[in-house]
């Protein structure tokens, strides 16, 4: 199906006190599963940390698109920078997730994305949700260490972790250059006024004419040095930032099939137990349990094992779709940033131009 998704219209509402941010989501599908083919609904940040949470516990094995963090740079939530720079990373988000041809399909997400109460369906849903059974006891603190049976993983796990350093050095990098940026303009603007204001004495008419232009162009590389700034986050870093978040993504893939490998050593023990008791109760002379009893268990086992096979073949598929985005969402990146950079200095360039010497 064809999903056109956007996120937009940022709002805030609720007193001093509950104050928040909502988005009007808009779609429009070809999808067959959804009600109507165009439709609108407005959702919080909490409501997308919810999706992203869903997903991952629907469909393990899926790298979920990572939902923007809370407050990755220390910006005030309510600025305006703040706010475009989390829709966009929002509109990222559902679009990647909309794109994806298992995500896509998700209950949960056709939910999030009609859902005219779903404040209060989620309240419901919470409230009765369970523990999650055999597969989320093996989440906890005292899961038993889990030993790689496949070499790949540990190659991985490696690269991730390399990969992950890599990009947290390039967001602290850009953070840095944004900031100097930013304080560079503020200089700038402090010397544009003290030229504006030097042409503004009794000097030559040529002098004052070129001192008023080099005003003119220190405002505009101001203005550049600011827009710059900006957009620095926008696109390369904002691109490594989604990266990072989105190895813990792969991370938590991987950890879905660890639980599915306990499961699965847990079921094959107890049929293995069931047999064994069986076959010493038939030495014993006594009868209990039934062939039925160890079929059953054989065929949960099974089951179970089947399910770590198709997660780990699952993985393997998702690495390689992970790998191809991230090349070419950080060649959009690059492309977008050095575009942006040009058109910047040729709108400065003309007026450079009209600088003459006295």
């Amino acid at each position: 199906p064809v999903f056109v998704i956007t996120v937009g219209d940022p709002q805030k509402v609720g007193d001093p006190l509950s104050a928040h941010i909502v988005y009007t989501v808009q779609t429009r599908t070809s999808s067959q599963a959804f009600s109507k083919s165009s439709f609108s609904v407005l959702r919080r940040y909490s409501d997308f940390l919810w999706l992203y949470d869903a997903l991952s516990a629907n469909n393990p094995g899926v790298i979920v698109p990572p939902v923007p963090e809370k407050n990755p740079f220390n910006i005030s939530r309510f600025e305006s920078e703040f706010v475009e720079t989390r829709r966009l990373g929002l509109n990222k988000c559902v679009q990647k997730i909309a794109n994806h041809p298992v995500l896509n399909k998700d209950q949960d997400f056709r939910f999030f994305l009609e859902s005219d109460s779903f404040a209060l369906d989620i309240k419901h849903r919470r409230q009765e949700g369970s523990s999650g059974g055999l597969l989320a006891s093996f989440g906890s603190l005292t899961a038993p260490k889990f030993y790689e049976i496949d070499d790949w993983f540990d190659n991985k796990r490696a690269y991730l972790d390399a990969l992950e350093s890599q990009l947290k050095g390039l967001v602290k990098a850009m953070d840095i250059v944004s900031k100097q940026r930013n304080e560079f303009a503020v200089a700038i603007s402090e010397f544009a006024d003290t030229i504006a204001a030097l042409s503004l004495s009794d000097l030559s008419k040529q002098l004052t004419q070129s001192l008023s232009s080099l005003a003119e162009v220190e405002r505009l590389y101001k203005d550049m040095q600011e827009t710059q700034g900006k957009d620095d986050i926008i696109t390369i870093m904002g691109t490594a930032d989604e990266y990072s978040r989105l190895i813990n993504s792969v991370r938590l893939a991987f950890n879905s099939r660890i639980k599915l490998y306990f499961a699965w050593q847990s079921a094959d023990t107890e049929a293995r137990r069931i047999k064994s008791a069986q076959e010493k109760a038939r030495r014993q002379g006594r009868t209990t349990g039934s062939m039925i009893e160890i079929a059953e268990a054989e065929r949960r086992a099974q089951e179970a094992k089947r399910e770590f096979d198709d997660v780990t073949k699952l993985i393997k598929m998702e690495l390689a779709r992970f790998e191809k985005e991230r090349i070419e969402d950080f060649k959009v990146s690059m492309e977008e940033y050095l575009e942006s950079m040009i058109r910047k200095q040729k709108a400065v360039s003309g007026p450079c131009s009209r600088v003459v010497e006295p």
